[in-house]
């Protein structure tokens, strides 16, 4: 009987066990539509190169606006989908905030430079316009490809700034 009742009881802790932890990986997320203010978000992106093949990523957030309190904020790209139409991650790069003097929240990642036309930075939250989000959690993408024109080539000096026109040429041809 004990041995009974102790296989019985392996097998519903086995069960159990099972079950809680595929609950916790069944996360829901929705993406937020775009708004007028990006969601009152005030944040800064700069893309640099780093190494031969890296770029660096930094994020400079001012204020969460109508997101407030983030929860995470991760530089992803995804791959192609595959025959099923299911996706992976190319690039999961978790950006770590830490507060400047000035009250702004800085971090920074690097990431492969040939990721980085199809990245952005998705920012998570629980709490949209201060209601708890009780289906699951918000996120809201902010792609690179539209920095990557402000981003410095490697090699070359940065242009200095434009304070007049240059002068006109006198030459005829």
């Amino acid at each position: 009987m004990n041995i009974r009742l102790s296989r019985w009881a392996t097998g519903v802790l086995v069960v159990a066990v099972v079950v809680l932890m595929a609950g916790r990986g069944w996360a829901v997320y929705y993406q937020l539509d775009p708004s007028k203010d990006e969601w009152g978000l005030k944040y800064d992106v700069q893309l640099s190169p780093a190494e031969s093949d890296t770029m660096n990523v930094v994020f400079t957030l001012a204020s969460e606006g109508r997101l407030k309190p983030i929860y995470s904020i991760t530089v992803v790209a995804f791959s192609k989908p595959d025959s099923d139409g299911g996706r992976s991650y190319d690039v999961k790069a978790p950006i770590e905030l830490k507060t400047t003097k000035d009250g702004k929240r800085v971090g920074q990642v690097q990431i492969p430079k040939k990721f980085a036309n199809g990245a952005m930075i998705r920012i998570l939250t629980l709490t949209v316009n201060g209601q708890r989000q009780t289906a699951g959690a918000a996120y809201y993408d902010i792609p690179l490809k539209k920095y990557l024109n402000n981003a410095p080539v490697a090699g070359s000096p940065p242009a200095p700034p434009s304070l007049a026109s240059p002068p006109s040429s006198n030459a005829t041809r």
